[in-house]
């Protein structure tokens, strides 16, 4: 009993704000393994917090329409009355909107991880962060991101293979999720359009998934979002989380080229038509040139984009197995190993 106690007086504290489905995600897969021997915290501004389990961790919700001021005095209020050992931040080495810079230096009684995803160079050298990341981060762990990032030549860094939020063994086979969440029959080629990026992009997404609903009457397409896009019939319509479910039981997937969508693709060995998506500090076209990218996507898709889609997913679903695989491949999930290189971060 002491033990336990002992277990379970330990805390993590992760942050990780922003305005998509990433961070969080990326944040669950670490905090719902960590969580089996800890307390695990999130801070998060996601609009989507409110859509998923929270995975055995206590998330802390900041309003996705709070204003900048009241999101940073937020932060800083839940840094300072928060008992924790570890500090882990996704992303932003000072934080989403700079809360971070004077807060950090106070902290070096506690560990402080930065988990490095891709990250805009311009970003890193307007904010010096490269002497920020030195001066105030113990450890940096890049989840699957490669080594030509801005921050791997630094002597604390160390890489795993991408986060998931479910190991492959925990994946329900294909034929169970086509039938009882996507609503499809197993002799059907499915597209899934995967609308997981930004609030403002579902209606883009919305119209793709309708038109590849038009384009190609023989399969089952269905639009994976938190809501349903008023372009879009219900029918078409999934929400469920975590979305690496679904995507498994698809034989070719459309979406943006943010981190969720391309390693989760990769994982379980289904073919991912990526659109880059613009973002202020995220290097999508960066990631999407490992999968069939078709272009830069920024306020609508043009009638060349949309002609160079349906090519590619008439080309990948004529390459589908006859039969449907009842399970999908084994894979590595970094989350795991990134635990225990946090837990080893004095």
């Amino acid at each position: 009993m002491e033990r336990s106690n002992r277990i379970l007086s330990k805390t993590w504290l992760i942050y990780a704000l922003g305005g998509g489905w990433g961070h969080l995600n990326r944040a669950l897969s670490l905090g719902r393994i960590a969580a089996t021997q800890r307390k695990v915290k999130i801070i998060t501004n996601s609009p989507y917090a409110q859509h998923i389990d929270d995975e055995g961790c206590l998330v802390q919700r900041i309003p996705h329409n709070a204003g900048f001021s009241e999101a940073c005095l937020r932060v800083r209020e839940l840094l300072s009355c928060t008992c924790y050992d570890r500090l882990i931040i996704d992303t932003f080495p000072r934080g989403l909107g700079g809360e971070l810079a004077d807060v950090l230096p106070n902290l070096h009684h506690i560990p402080r991880i930065l988990i490095h995803r891709d990250i805009n160079p311009r970003y890193v050298a307007a904010k010096k962060l490269e002497s920020f990341v030195i001066e105030n981060f113990d450890k940096v762990i890049v989840p699957g991101e490669g080594k030509d990032l801005p921050f791997c030549a630094l002597p604390n860094v160390q890489h795993t293979a991408p986060w998931l939020i479910r190991n492959s063994w925990e994946l329900p086979d294909r034929i169970t999720t086509r039938s009882h969440i996507l609503k499809v029959d197993k002799s059907i080629k499915t597209i899934l359009v995967c609308a997981s990026g930004q609030t403002s992009e579902l209606a883009l997404f919305g119209q793709l998934a309708l038109q590849l609903h038009q384009n190609f009457p023989e399969c089952a397409v269905r639009i994976l979002a938190a809501t349903c896009p008023t372009e879009c019939p219900e029918g078409l319509c999934v929400s469920h989380h975590p979305g690496i479910e679904c995507v498994a039981a698809a034989d070719v997937v459309i979406g943006g080229a943010g981190y969720n969508t391309v390693y989760e693709c990769a994982a379980v060995g289904v073919p991912l038509v990526a659109l880059a998506l613009e973002r202020l500090y995220d290097r999508q076209k960066k990631r999407a040139c490992k999968v069939e990218w078709v272009g830069d996507i920024e306020d609508a898709i043009s009638d060349n984009q949309l002609l160079r889609i349906y090519t590619t997913v008439k080309t990948l679903l004529e390459q589908v197995e006859p039969e449907t695989k009842l399970s999908v491949p084994s894979y590595i999930n970094g989350a795991i190993e990134a635990v225990h290189q946090i837990e080893q971060t004095r």
